[in-house]
């Protein structure tokens, strides 16, 4: 006999997704995520991806290195558990293995993506993935660049570069084809372009500080800064 997951009994429905649904196709069905895996969701925004994927028969844990935004998602969500983490520090869920890890707003990946705080973040990520499972990150593309919370595409294939693992990089646009696109019309989301990029871990198991080990050479070979905040800091020099 076979055992699906069941979703929870108190989920709701989820309608106004911020995310056009083509993307959510590709980050589920098109990394090959069966009915009942195990999904992280590291960043809860506004917490509405938990209860979505939940609903799709997944095991889903999240987690945000925010305090205020973890305070509004379980006031939100009661029936899910949401966890206060530093994931540049450690990582909660050590005896974890997840099919996928969903990466969405942390306030780690804010500043300069170089650096050794967000690439051991990456590792911590990384390193609870099963062996040959998929991190992605969801962004919306920048409207405009010189803002020091903006990150194109070009910026996170540098941060993961010195980590093992196949990259693929996606960018979806709105279409006024698509009905679900609509949603941001009526207000339901805010309109605009997004993209993922993706790093699948290599087919055997490696240990966290390995992963974390990678983050820190490739600091010799990335140093600076990421596109987004070199022109912060050339403007800033300007007017000084």
């Amino acid at each position: 006999m076979v055992r699906l997951y069941q979703p929870s009994s108190d989920s709701k429905a989820i309608t106004g997704l911020k995310y056009p649904s083509r993307l959510l196709k590709q980050v589920l069905v098109g990394h090959g995520l069966r009915f009942g895996g195990r999904v992280l969701v590291a960043g809860c925004t506004d917490g509405e991806l938990v209860p979505f994927l939940d609903g799709l028969a997944y095991h889903v844990d999240a987690i945000d290195d925010s305090s205020d935004v973890i305070d509004d998602v379980r006031q939100r969500f009661p029936q899910f558990k949401f966890q206060l983490t530093r994931l540049d520090e450690s990582f909660p869920v050590a005896n974890e293995e997840f099919d996928l890890v969903v990466v969405q707003d942390l306030s780690v990946y804010r500043n300069n993506l170089l650096d050794l705080r967000t690439r051991t973040a990456t590792a911590n990520l990384l390193s609870c993935l099963k062996p040959g499972g998929d991190l992605v990150f969801v962004r919306k593309e920048p409207a405009s660049h010189g803002t020091d919370s903006e990150h194109g595409p070009e910026c996170w294939k540098r941060h993961l570069a010195c980590f093992p693992g196949q990259f693929e990089s996606v960018t979806y646009c709105e279409s006024l084809l698509e009905r679900s696109n609509w949603d941001w019309l009526f207000g339901a989301r805010e309109h605009g372009n997004y993209f993922t990029v993706t790093l699948q871990s290599p087919p055997e198991k490696l240990h966290r500080n390995f992963w974390r080990d990678f983050g820190r050479r490739g600091l010799m070979t990335g140093q600076g800064l990421c596109c987004q905040l070199k022109t912060v800091t050339e403007g800033i020099r300007r007017a000084a």
